[in-house]
């Protein structure tokens, strides 16, 4: 009889540990940023995957579609699980991290034969294979990375109960991070980073650093919120919005990295401004963020939140 038991631990937004009371071999806990499955996946994306599995193994992993296509491992942490308020104990896991092959056939409604495309993704562990995992596979999944991403910080950051949310990787020109002690400025051109969004021209190779920053084959829109806190929104086309990003390509010398560049569109008046962290208690109703920025396509977007210096206070004209 197996017992699952949730716990709070952070990749993409997402992710679960699996408790077992009797374990017979590797298991694939959970992947991604949502749930439930099935899991989509898209042409050469960094993907983490929870595994039931000791420490100190030897993983290799293959992405079926019609054959198996074997998958690089990027990196294996192992999880220290905290499952906070579960009485039961969390067996030891191990996140891998891998890249979804560019090979894979995908829906593509753009495409001169669109098709309805899946796969299944399994891992082998000590010589034991997983069962196979069916997924949909898309020609874009965007996440933007977070600071909290096991691709970022490895398997060593706590889950949070409290405060600021984890920290997009949007950056200022000289690499310092957008935060409410530097926020981006009106016109300012900032570079967020991500993962997943598809293949470019010329195309990239599977598991080798991009050799040069290359566009991406998907046309990506964008939209601005100036919201306190707000969550990200599918963009409406650029016909409609005015935005589109300055670029959207892969990141030059990277495995499965894209940048998106764009400019800090004007605040509209009034905007209040973000609440540094150290003036914030737990749980707090605060400004966070004043901004969220979303990127998407056909198939998927994601945003984030930072934070953008006010304008100038206008007084109103004089009678």
């Amino acid at each position: 009889m197996r017992s699952h038991i949730l716990c709070l631990a952070f990749f993409f937004a997402f992710s679960a540990c699996w408790a077992q009371n009797s374990f017979a071999g590797p298991v694939l806990g959970s992947a991604g940023y949502s749930n439930p499955f099935p899991l989509s996946v898209a042409p050469g994306q960094l993907l983490t995957f929870f595994l039931q599995s000791p420490a100190g193994s030897d993983v290799s992993a293959v992405f079926w579609n019609g054959a198996d296509q074997p998958m690089p491992v990027v990196r294996v942490d192992s999880v220290p699980l905290d499952c906070r308020g579960v009485t039961s104990t969390c067996a030891q896991e191990l996140a891998v991290t891998v890249q979804i092959p560019f090979g894979i056939l995908a829906v593509c409604n753009i495409c001169a034969n669109p098709l309805e495309s899946g796969g299944s993704i399994a891992m082998t562990v000590n010589g034991v294979k997983t069962p196979y995992l069916a997924v949909q596979t898309l020609q874009d999944r965007v996440h933007i990375v977070t600071a909290c991403d096991v691709l970022v910080a490895g398997a060593s950051i706590p889950p949070s109960f409290g405060g600021f949310p984890c920290t997009p990787t949007i950056m200022h020109a000289d690499g310092t991070l957008v935060s409410p002690s530097q926020p981006a400025q009106s016109g300012e051109e900032l570079v967020a980073y991500a993962t997943g969004l598809g293949q470019t021209n010329p195309p990239l190779t599977t598991g080798e650093p991009a050799a040069a920053s290359s566009p991406t084959v998907t046309t990506f829109q964008l939209d601005f919120n100036f919201h306190p806190n707000a969550l990200a929104a599918k963009p409406l086309p650029a016909s409609v919005t005015g935005f589109s990003p300055v670029f959207t390509g892969a990141t030059k010398g990277f495995v499965g990295l894209y940048q998106i560049n764009f400019i800090v569109p004007p605040p509209p008046p009034g905007l209040l401004p973000c609440v540094l962290s150290s003036a914030t208690l737990i749980n707090g109703n605060v400004v966070q963020s004043n901004l969220t920025v979303s990127i998407g396509s056909v198939f998927s977007f994601d945003g984030a939140g930072i934070c953008v210096q006010p304008g100038p206070v206008v007084d109103p004209p004089s009678a």
